[in-house]
């Protein structure tokens, strides 16, 4: 009976290592990873949770075991104190673990989060870039998207694509606009001029493996380049979905005939979230990515939604 606590800590804590190990498996792990860095942070990631899953499973078997030994009234633990050589032993080696995390991490971190890092890329090939400013607000997230246009001319000359980019993408009359939905294509780099319009916010696109706050008066560019593309057309029309909506058959437009439409299998939803409490409906502030297959599907994308929420803006003045 004097064991039977010990035993339960035990089991419990048996649980919940079983539970993590399952995990990946039950689709309750990382979502996919689909940035060309993802890959890079999901191996610190993994590194760092080897380590922490070592030392629990040694501390915790240590605990057990002492609780089951020295159970009852009549049994006593040996007290240690003032062991200088345990000290340093449980002192250094965490120590060196730390540094030596420290140090793998810097070039990871460097490539996706540093400023001048950023800039050195963008100055480089500034044409090579999609620009897209967000601007986060309660509760949403407002994103500008250059015309197809600006794009074209990008393309013909990188000053254009530079001037654009020292300015951080000023504002033009061909400027496309949507709330929520960022769209960019497989492959392709994608420079994000990040702002907020009140409190505090942040941008978190889990299978891109970025997160960035936004912050007051600040212009914080993030970049990425997508590696796998979630996004599928519906085949007759001006309709675009993420990997797992629209999934069977839709009728034609008249209603006359059937079209059958599946999603590719390696089609996902990615999500986009703000993970900075902002206010009270900060639970509903999401968006999604869509990723296109192809350049040519983004610019069909781009110029019907340029069409429309123009034609919308001036049929309301």
């Amino acid at each position: 009976m004097h064991r039977f606590w010990g035993l339960v800590f035990g089991l419990v804590l048996l649980g919940a290592l079983v539970l993590t190990a399952v995990s990946p498996w039950q689709q309750w792990w990382l979502p996919i990873g689909t940035s060309s860095y993802s890959a890079e942070i999901d191996w610190l990631f993994y590194a760092i949770l080897w380590t922490v899953t070592f030392f629990y499973v040694l501390t915790e078997a240590i605990l057990v075991y002492n609780l089951l030994k020295f159970a009852g009234p009549n049994r006593k633990a040996p007290f240690v104190h003032g062991s200088h050589r345990l000290e340093m032993l449980w002192t250094v080696i965490p120590a060196v673990i730390l540094i030596l995390i420290a140090v793998v991490q810097i070039h990871v971190w460097a490539d996706v989060k540093y400023p001048t890092r950023i800039t050195e890329k963008i100055n480089d090939k500034p044409q090579e870039y999609l620009q897209v400013e967000i601007a986060a607000r309660q509760w949403e997230y407002r994103i500008r998207y250059p015309g197809p246009a600006r794009i074209a001319e990008w393309e013909a000359s990188k000053s254009a694509a530079q001037n654009d980019f020292a300015g951080r993408l000023p504002e033009r009359y061909d400027d496309v606009h949507t709330v929520n939905d960022l769209h960019c294509w497989k492959g392709q780099n994608v420079l994000i001029y990040l702002k907020t319009r009140d409190v505090g916010h942040s941008i978190f696109l889990p299978n891109i493996r970025v997160k960035q706050d936004a912050l007051p008066g600040k212009t914080i560019p993030v970049w990425f380049k997508p590696t796998e593309a979630n996004t599928a057309r519906m085949p007759g029309e001006d309709i675009w979905y993420d990997g797992q909506q629209e999934r069977g058959q839709r009728r034609d437009r008249d209603g006359s005939m059937t079209i059958s439409w599946t999603s590719d299998p390696k089609n996902y939803t990615f999500d986009m979230v703000c993970t900075q409490y902002c206010g009270t409906r900060h639970s509903m502030m999401r968006g999604k990515l869509y990723v296109h297959p192809t350049k040519e599907d983004f610019l069909d994308w781009l110029k019907h939604t340029q069409k429309e929420t123009h034609s919308k803006t001036v049929a309301t003045r």
